[in-house]
């Protein structure tokens, strides 16, 4: 038997997920399928800065705090296309299409992986999903080489060097859906960041992005159920509410989901080893 896996999401915890799930099961047939890959996800406009941020619920020992440290910036633009060149490397497949359930690609799958982002609060359906807008934009700023960041509401900003360009920011509008670049959180963004660092005034504004973050009320949610389709009961992962730190959680949540994955497979059909 040849175990059939599909994973929903392209994003980074999406192809995380398929990334975990070849390299303990690489013979499995497996599909990632997403309305949209890089460079059209929510990560490839995010800054990548590894820290606990918008992880509501989620309990305080899972997480990592502070107010100055050293971290890494992993920049989901450059890296994902890597990981799906890793994915396909280990045979696994991607398709392009928009889904109105789960049951659409449950219905030829013996496993299904969810890791659908906002996407999650139609597909599950779960109605504690919700957006959080943010808004941000790159600029031109070399010298820039230490992370800022003023989390009171009053000067809310941060600004993020990346490997090329430096990103400011920007908004956490909760439960707003606007994709469009809003102007006065442009002035704002913009007004915030030159005021706390004043060399920024006279930089080249590249490019400007609104994203708008997978939250989910109770935190990220990695758990099992299963769903009934054509008579049969098809085993789900999910691993979705990743909110602000989706790239900071990605590999942890990942991994976490591909291991409950072996337990339902072994559950399910048999020993992974004899698949």
């Amino acid at each position: 038997m040849v175990l059939r896996i599909v994973v929903v999401g392209g994003g980074v915890n999406g192809i995380g997920t398929a990334l975990a799930l070849k390299q303990i099961l690489p013979n499995c047939q497996l599909t990632v399928v997403s309305k949209d890959f890089t460079p059209d996800t929510t990560g490839d406009g995010a800054a990548g800065m590894w820290g606990p941020y918008l992880v509501e619920g989620t309990p305080d020992d899972k997480i990592i705090s502070g107010y100055q440290f050293t971290t890494l910036i992993a920049e989901p633009s450059r890296f994902l296309p890597k990981l799906m060149a890793k994915v396909e490397e280990y045979g696994g497949t991607f398709v392009k299409r928009r889904l109105s359930s789960l049951e659409e690609v449950a219905s030829t799958a013996d496993l299904v992986m969810n890791c659908s982002g906002l996407g999650a609060k139609d597909l599950v359906p779960d109605d504690l999903v919700y957006p959080c807008r943010g808004q941000v934009m790159r600029v031109q700023a070399p010298w820039v080489k230490e992370f800022f960041a003023d989390e009171s509401e009053e000067s809310f900003c941060y600004i993020l060097p990346n490997i090329d360009k430096v990103v400011l920011g920007g908004t956490h509008q909760d439960n707003d859906w606007r994709r469009e670049l809003d102007p006065i959180d442009r002035e704002t963004i913009w007004r915030n960041c030159t005021e706390s660092m004043p060399s920024l005034k006279n930089c080249e504004v590249v490019k400007e992005w609104v994203g708008l973050r997978p939250c989910r009320k109770g935190g990220i949610r990695v758990d099992t159920e299963e769903i009934f389709v054509k008579n049969r009961h098809i085993p789900v992962v999910h691993n979705y509410g990743h909110g602000g730190c989706g790239v900071s959680t990605f590999w942890g949540c990942s991994k976490e989901a591909a291991s409950l994955a072996v337990n339902l497979i072994q559950k399910y059909y048999g020993s992974p080893s004899k698949l």
